[in-house]
């Protein structure tokens, strides 16, 4: 078997979804952390856990935003401390902070090489020009087209 790109990015897909689907049962189900005698807090295996699932997804969805995956990573955390309550289980805001840790710390370096790599091609730009060239967004569409006058 030769390793492609593609083959890869396939290996990568089900390998998020099985850490998706594991992360699931272990922050719905019945467990304890107690009962896993780990060394660190419970907040800090919340982060530990957000950070590999956020570069999990960053890696395996490539046309995806990094910041939109981590966004909604942040929201899933948040979900699931709510879904934990609906079970019995103990809804934590240091959980949150802690899911919120690992995903910032996951997309802090794709965000910072894309800072790089603006520094490097559009040094004098600003921030509010660049948002309205990106063609990614319909916003940038609807505001260069603004000032063009249409004769019907």
């Amino acid at each position: 078997m030769r390793l492609t790109p593609h083959k890869l990015m396939m290996l990568l897909r089900a390998g998020a979804v099985i850490a998706g689907l594991a992360a699931v049962a272990a922050l719905s189900g019945p467990f304890k952390y107690s009962d896993l005698n780990l060394p660190f807090p419970d907040t800090v295996a919340h982060g530990m856990l957000f950070y590999g699932l956020t570069l999990v997804a960053t890696g395996a969805l490539p046309r995806s935003r990094a910041f939109d995956i981590a966004l909604a990573f942040v929201g899933l955390g948040a979900a699931s401390e709510f879904a934990q309550s609906l079970v019995g289980r103990e809804m934590s805001l240091h959980d949150v902070l802690g899911d919120t840790a690992g995903v910032v710390a996951a997309y802090a370096p794709v965000a910072l090489g894309r800072l790089r790599e603006l520094a490097r091609t559009h040094p004098h730009v600003t921030f509010a020009e660049l948002r309205r060239t990106d063609r990614r967004s319909a916003r940038g569409e609807r505001q260069a087209t603004a000032g063009v006058e249409t004769t019907a």
